[in-house]
């Protein structure tokens, strides 16, 4: 009987056989995402090219608007005098402004510089006032007694005025109650010594701007100086002005009588607060302004 020989297979250069399905789904899965990663970036970096485009394009129209001058002006007024050898600002002064320049206002100056205003203190003088209240009108510049509170301590004592006391005992009989008394007893004082002095004023300034509207068929412009006699007018129509007070100005001896001429450019406020106009009592070649300072009269004393 014969042996059956058998072969066993040997491992030398045997190689398993790879397993293609996985490998080929893991690289196909593999470039999807990378072409859709590719395709996004592209995406934002279009989205950021366009937005930073616009960002450049909208940046540029408002820089450009910012740059654009302002179609109006703007006047940082000054108002100043001297007095002996100190100079000391003008303040609580109303200033106007017309427009044209002084040449265009000719007739208007000439009726201003003809036009006579009775000073304050001979205005209540003449009146009858004690010279509590004429003292009490002049510590505070003051044309009517409606420009400052009346303190308690103008009622009695050393610094009392009689017109106040007077007034005030009445609004104590009507309202029996002190501070209402004290705080409304500018109704019960005569007319002429509430404000009689500044209403006469403001008829002849009504006056003057109504001949001013009416020859340049332009609104008149008006301000107050603050306390530094400083004041600003703006939203101007870029032009020639002519900036007066139209009646004097009062300051402790004299009154003075402004009548400029301002070139008006279109101007923001920065600008406008490094180069003020200067009105003046003294001469400045640099200004164009008419000025008249005459010595406020003597009055007749009145003993109340």
């Amino acid at each position: 009987m014969g042996i059956a020989v058998f072969r066993v297979p040997t491992l030398v250069g045997f190689s398993p056989p790879k397993c293609p399905t996985k490998v080929s789904t893991l690289n196909a899965a593999t470039q999807r995402l990378v072409l859709m990663i590719e395709r996004i970036l592209s995406r934002v970096f279009y989205l950021f090219l366009f937005a930073f485009s616009a960002c450049l394009l909208l940046g540029g129209d408002f820089i450009a608007h910012t740059q654009t001058p302002p179609a109006r002006g703007v006047i940082r007024l000054k108002v100043k005098f001297k007095s002996g050898d100190v100079t000391k600002e003008l303040p609580r002064k109303r200033f106007f402004l017309i427009k044209g320049s002084l040449d265009d206002n000719r007739s208007l100056i000439e009726k201003i510089r003809q036009t006579g205003v009775m000073s304050r203190e001979c205005y209540y003088r003449g009146k009858g006032a004690s010279e509590a209240l004429i003292k009490w009108l002049n510590e505070n510049d003051c044309d009517s007694v409606y420009c400052r509170e009346i303190e308690a301590k103008y009622l009695n004592g050393s610094d009392a005025v009689p017109e106040f006391q007077a007034a005030y005992n009445q609004g104590l009989r009507e309202f029996n109650a002190p501070e209402l008394a004290r705080r409304w007893l500018s109704v019960n004082l005569p007319a002429d010594i509430r404000d009689g002095f500044y209403n006469e004023k403001q008829r002849l300034i009504n006056n003057l701007i109504t001949q001013a509207q009416t020859a340049t068929t332009t609104k008149v412009m008006s301000v107050m100086t603050d306390r530094k006699g400083t004041a600003y007018l703006t939203d101007i129509e870029p032009g020639t002005y002519t900036i007066s007070n139209l009646v004097g100005s009062e300051t402790a001896k004299t009154s003075i009588l402004w009548a400029c001429e301002k070139e008006v450019k279109a101007v923001d406020l920065a600008i406008a607060m490094r180069r003020p106009f200067t009105l003046s009592n003294e001469k400045d070649p640099k200004v164009k302004c008419e000025f008249i300072e005459r010595p406020l009269p003597v009055c007749e004393k009145t003993v109340k």
